[in-house]
């Protein structure tokens, strides 16, 4: 016990120390704090999503539905969250070979990486079942301080479901690369298969909250868990008051994974030897190369990287997705849109179209970890033909190659949609286009300032890194500034000239930071 409780500290300070900024102990103080951040994302995103169910399913009697569908939510945020970090910490970490080596067995080795992902489901599942916990009691669910005290002892269970199946993701994830030619194909397709299969179950989550809306009964929904959702059912009537099938619900979500990980352990150090082999690669031939400038040679290397690299593509090109089939679907819905605002209250269209395409931009933080994805190959961009700054402003340029397209079909789309002027369409494509610089120039100074060069794999880059989160945080942040500002000033100008004067302000501070970019940026990119 004492080997394994070290060994699942160690595992869980490297988890950790991938937040690192700064030096000593910050390292580990920075990693709890974005620990804290991811915790307080998923409260507030629990908190709004279960209290405005909670009304639905209170009003349609059927307000059990909520401890259905928050848990198997947790759980799949937990399985598209870790997926990729079980196949890179536990069938592709660079410490196997050491912590095989030495007195200890490999269940015990196993079991210690996989307590690293438990935890991190564990923050996920908790802060997200947790307000769905509060809003069972504001809506008058029974159990009082009992149902408190079973919520609390079935969370820890829960969290082990997408733990044994990030487990079994990331084992098919590197055995189907390892035997396949083009491995990077491979996770590609799987993590596209993955998100949409997220996406499927996020619209039927929607359409079934619609259903409630309009008076439907829930029985729908709940025969919806039937079969695949038997855990979720079970955890539904334990933390009711059931407490056999609690007890129940906790030996079989503790048996998976004790199961696997002796399955696993058994021949532990045969399967990591053969993951690490490859599948037959096609022969080489001889051909003519062609030339081009370095410009273009820049942005072919970001293209390579960006579109061969699953998580790094799927984590940052969902808000592109999205600013395409938004302005899609306000163009194919037309006037429809416009009754179904106008019928749930009078919404200022520009600001809303504004503040939809602004929201969307800051997820698309595709400069935030460019820098860190070049990790010890760094070198071989400083050591080329290529001044620092025109390598920082390829960086840039192919974020905006990707934006600025998605966000002029999305402006587009929105002003005929929302029936905006000429005028109002020219303002928010004027916004869309100074805020997606404005983030592009943004991530890139601060993953120059916090770089990750040293990590084990790509997801820890971009999901795990400060660099990754403050980025995409601060392009938040500076989305509710915008808006704000627009707020404030619209009821003295207008929302046209409000907008517009954001934009405005928007073009200096991209000024700024091209500045600083071509100056100590471009000092700090040649000292890393």
């Amino acid at each position: 016990m004492r080997k394994f409780l070290i060994l699942s500290r160690v595992q869980l300070r490297s988890l950790l120390t991938s937040f690192r900024i700064g030096g000593g102990r910050k390292k580990v103080f920075s990693g709890r704090a974005a620990l804290a951040v991811m915790a307080g994302l998923c409260l507030y995103i629990s908190g709004f999503y279960s209290f405005a169910l909670g009304s639905q399913l209170a009003g349609a009697d059927c307000l059990e539905l909520l401890l259905l569908m928050m848990p198997a939510m947790g759980a799949i945020m937990g399985l598209v969250f870790t997926a990729f970090a079980a196949q890179g910490v536990v069938f592709g970490g660079r410490d196997a070979d050491l912590l095989l080596s030495m007195p200890v067995s490999a269940f015990t080795v196993l079991l210690a990486k996989l307590t690293a992902l438990y935890a991190e489901n564990l923050v996920l599942c908790a802060f997200l079942v947790l307000p769905a916990g509060a809003a069972w009691l504001r809506f008058g669910g029974e159990g009082g301080a009992l149902f408190v005290l079973r919520l609390l002892l079935g969370i820890p269970f829960l969290a082990m479901l997408p733990t044994v199946l990030s487990l079994a993701a990331g084992f098919l994830l590197s055995w189907l690369g390892g035997r396949f030619a083009n491995r990077k194909a491979v996770n590609l397709l799987l993590y596209g298969l993955m998100m949409a299969a997220v996406c499927f179950l996020a619209i039927q989550l929607n359409l079934a909250v619609s259903t409630l809306a309009a008076g439907t009964m829930g029985a729908d929904i709940a025969g919806a868990f039937t079969g695949w959702g038997l855990p979720f059912q079970l955890f539904q009537r334990g933390v009711c008051g059931d407490w056999e099938t609690l007890v129940m619900f906790c030996l079989l979500s503790l048996a998976p994974v004790l199961a696997t990980a002796w399955l696993f352990a058994r021949n532990y150090q045969r399967v990591l030897t053969g993951l690490s082999s490859h599948g037959k690669r096609p022969a080489y031939r001889l051909g003519r190369l062609k030339a081009a400038g370095r410009r273009k040679a820049l942005l072919r290397k970001e293209a390579a990287r960006y579109f061969g690299t699953p998580i790094y593509l799927f984590n940052t090109g969902i808000g592109l997705i999205f600013l395409v089939l938004a302005g899609g679907a306000a163009v194919v819905m037309g006037g429809r849109l416009q009754m179904q605002l106008a019928a749930a209250g009078p919404f200022p269209m520009l600001i809303l179209a504004a503040a939809v395409i602004g929201f969307l931009l800051s997820t698309v933080a595709i400069t935030g970890s460019s820098i860190s994805l070049e990790g010890q190959n760094l070198w071989i961009i400083k050591e080329s033909p290529v001044s620092a700054r025109e390598a920082l402003d390829m960086k840039t340029g192919f974020q905006l190659l990707l934006t600025c397209p998605c966000a002029a079909v999305c402006a587009g789309g929105l002003t005929w949609g929302l029936g905006l002027s000429p005028a109002e369409g020219g303002v928010l494509l004027l916004f869309s286009m100074a805020f997606a610089g404005f983030t592009a120039l943004m991530g890139l100074a601060v993953n120059l300032l916090f770089p990750k060069l040293d990590a084990v794999n790509d997801m820890v880059v971009v999901k795990q890194s400060a660099a990754a989160l403050l980025s995409t945080f601060g392009g938040m942040a500076a989305a509710l500034a915008c808006g704000g500002l627009v707020w404030g000033l619209s009821g003295s100008i207008g929302e046209t000239a409000s907008l517009a004067s954001c934009a405005a302000a928007l073009l200096p501070a991209c000024g700024l930071l091209v500045r600083w970019l071509h100056t100590r940026g471009a000092e700090r990119f040649m000292e890393l």
